[in-house]
């Protein structure tokens, strides 16, 4: 069977379609995908004896007192440092998870 010209332009067209879709999802949900991930992280490399619910509180609390353009710098800077150590320290996570500290700092 051959296909006419305005029949590939079609299913062009559908494929175009269906990648801006996938990428309108994708950048939809990309901050709540981040924000799970460097979560888990957190809670995986907690000091033992941590409270799993109050360190997502903490972690909730702290994301939202940052400011909307600074989170996902925040998310990353989390993420850097979470992935350097084994363990958190109580200390350590608490300078993490500090709601004051809006302005992430890559160096920590």
């Amino acid at each position: 069977m051959k296909k006419t010209f305005s029949q590939r332009i079609a299913v062009l067209g559908i494929l175009v379609l269906l990648f801006l879709v996938i990428y309108g999802i994708a950048r939809h949900y990309s901050y709540s995908i981040i924000s799970y991930v460097v979560e888990q992280a957190l809670l995986q490399k907690a000091p033992e004896g941590t409270s799993l619910i109050r360190l997502r509180e903490r972690f909730e609390g702290s994301m939202a007192s940052t400011p909307e353009n600074y989170k996902l710098l925040k998310l990353l800077a989390l993420s850097s440092y979470a992935e350097k150590v084994q363990k958190l320290t109580p200390a350590e996570l608490d300078r993490l998870l500090d709601p004051g500290a809006t302005v992430p700092r890559m160096g920590f």
